[in-house]
């Protein structure tokens, strides 16, 4: 019969978690990277007819139409003192 020792119980077991944990934590960074969407105020759009908040596709003009309701939104500047 083979005889199993608590210690290589528990060896087996911190060696699954510590590959669970990379590979979560690799997995983790390659979609960090493939999803380049950085949410700040600026890049934020608000439709001035029905009020939604989104984030346009092709940031490089001011101009953009709203996905829920098709109305010319603008990115408005702000201005600072």
């Amino acid at each position: 019969m083979i005889q199993i020792y608590p210690s290589h119980i528990f060896i087996v077991v911190t060696f699954f978690w510590a590959a669970l944990i990379a590979w979560l934590w690799i997995r983790h960074e390659y979609k960090k990277q493939s999803l380049d969407w950085t949410t700040t105020k600026e890049q934020l759009y608000a439709c001035s007819k029905c009020h939604y908040s989104f984030l346009a596709k092709d940031d490089t003009g001011n101009i953009t139409r709203c996905p829920r309701c098709n109305e010319m939104c603008f990115l408005k500047k702000k201005k600072f003192f």
